[in-house]
């Protein structure tokens, strides 16, 4: 996913002793290191080229900077210094691997592209075997990072397996696609409700009076939800030349006025003031730029609001007719942000979101299907979680999440609580009965394991695992 440049504030910068501009006034006060330059320009109903430009004079002016949105990073480990025979440059470059494997797609652990051929695939795999084999050092003292490059070469191999043979790796393209897919698609929601919810706090931060304001310019009117088709342009609801225009172009000329600083100088042309007023005894420069910053958001609301509501419905018709769930349901969020009365557009958010829900749901279901069949048994815990929360009447997902973690290593006491949760959805599973007592066992809880074997042998008392527990037991 393409990095997003977000505008920040740089704190503790006093944008009252800066020349700068109502407009650009306007803009700082929105921005707040989480809405993005579109997100602005649908607060300020400028365009994104204008926004941009009043950004980067701020930058400029060191009052605003720009930040990158990236997945968070852990910080890089720092371990005590092992007196081993291998060189400083090589356990760096172990670390650094070890720290890879579950990060890493197969293409990338083996550092070759996605349309590698078999030939490149075989050389990378092989020049990696040279460095990460263990028995590549035989008779050196490895310490710690033996283990790890026991690690780093099974996963390598495995990666190697998977898009070493055409059949495996049809089946690992296909997977990897749909990963791509649904990570995107779950950033892309989880970002734009970050970029709703500051948006409505910007947009909460006007008088009560302005944005309870009635629009100047036409609102669209209601329209059944349908994405196949662009919707009917908005027919203007003020006629030109009745007394009702007559009033709204009056206000719209005591706004403008008012946006120049009050003055009694004609309205020029070449757009707004690129100064704050002048401070006086009774206004100080302070007062000024509040002033004009509260008429700029008054001016946004009654200019074009549910326009830009319009807008981002616009997108939403057009991805969903495309197949782009993700996307129709960012646009729709996006818009009930800037006209969150509109109830219709609050019920097609739900439906789209929730056909959405179904979709990532599926691809979960097949991915943990692919990475129970790879054991990939991490990967797979993760994506049973996510189906198990996705269908929370559904037994088999809490169930296999719970298998996967243990068959991974993972936390105990998390699969335990996966396995109970299958258990409450269908009491009478044989296979959960004693997939909690390996858990129990595992965690060296042995009264709970003997109780859940005594549960299931009342199921199937001849069944050979419960006798396999049992003797493990000691019992």
């Amino acid at each position: 996913m393409t990095e997003e440049k977000i505008p920040q504030q740089v704190e503790d910068a006093d944008v009252r002793g800066l020349d700068i501009s109502a407009q650009e006034a306007f803009i700082h006060s929105c921005i707040d290191g989480v809405l993005n330059i579109d997100d602005i320009a649908d607060l300020t109903v400028l365009a994104p080229a204008e926004v941009f430009a009043s950004i980067e004079r701020l930058v400029s002016l060191q009052a605003v900077e720009w930040v990158v949105t990236k997945a968070s990073s852990a910080p890089p480990q720092t371990g005590l210094v092992e007196d081993v025979d291998i060189d400083e440059a090589l356990q760096q470059r172990i670390n650094e691997a070890f720290r890879s494997t579950g990060k890493l797609n197969h293409y990338e652990l083996l550092g070759v592209a996605v349309d590698a051929d078999r030939t490149e695939i075989r050389k990378a795999y092989f020049a990696l075997s040279k460095t990460f084999h263990p028995d590549a050092y035989y008779g050196k003292h490895l310490g710690s990072f033996k283990a790890k490059m026991e690690v780093v070469f099974r996963t390598v191999t495995d990666a190697y397996e998977s898009v070493g043979r055409p059949k495996k790796r049809e089946a690992y393209d296909r997977y990897l696609k749909q990963s791509i897919v649904v990570s995107a698609a779950e950033k892309q929601m989880g970002r734009v409700e970050e970029r709703a919810q500051a948006m409505s706090k910007a947009l909460a931060k006007a008088p009560i009076a302005e944005r309870q304001a009635q629009p100047v310019v036409a609102t669209a009117p209601a329209r059944d939800w349908s994405p196949s088709k662009a919707p009917a342009k908005a027919t203007p609801s003020v006629v030109p030349g009745t007394p009702e225009h007559d009033r709204i172009q009056r206000k719209r000329e005591l706004l403008e006025r008012k946006l120049r600083g009050r003055s009694h100088q004609p309205a020029r042309k070449s757009g707004p003031v690129r100064s704050i007023p002048v401070p006086t005894a009774k206004v100080g420069r302070k007062t000024a730029l509040r002033d004009l910053t509260r008429s700029l958001k008054q001016t946004a609301v009654l200019t074009g609001g549910v326009d830009r509501a319009e807008h981002h419905i616009e997108h939403a018709r057009i991805a969903e007719a495309d197949g782009d769930l993700a996307a129709a349901a960012t646009a729709l969020r996006m818009a009930i942000a800037l006209d969150s009365s509109r109830n219709e557009l609050h019920e097609d958010y739900q439906r789209v979101n929730s056909r959405l829900r179904v979709q990532l749901l599926d691809i979960h279901r097949e991915q943990a299907k692919y990475e129970e069949d790879n054991t990939m048994w991490a990967a797979a815990s993760i994506s049973w979680a996510k189906v198990a929360e996705g269908s929370p009447d559904d037994p088999v997902a809490p169930r296999r999440a719970a298998k996967a973690l243990m068959a991974a290593g993972g936390d105990l006491r998390k699969a335990r609580d996966f396995a109970l949760r299958s258990l409450e959805l269908a009491p009478d599973s044989l296979e959960t009965r004693l997939l909690l007592a390996r858990i129990y066992i595992g965690a060296g809880m042995d009264a709970s394991a003997t109780k859940e074997l005594d549960e299931a042998a009342k199921l199937d008392p001849g069944h050979e695992m419960v006798k396999n527990l049992r003797k493990q037991l000691g019992g």
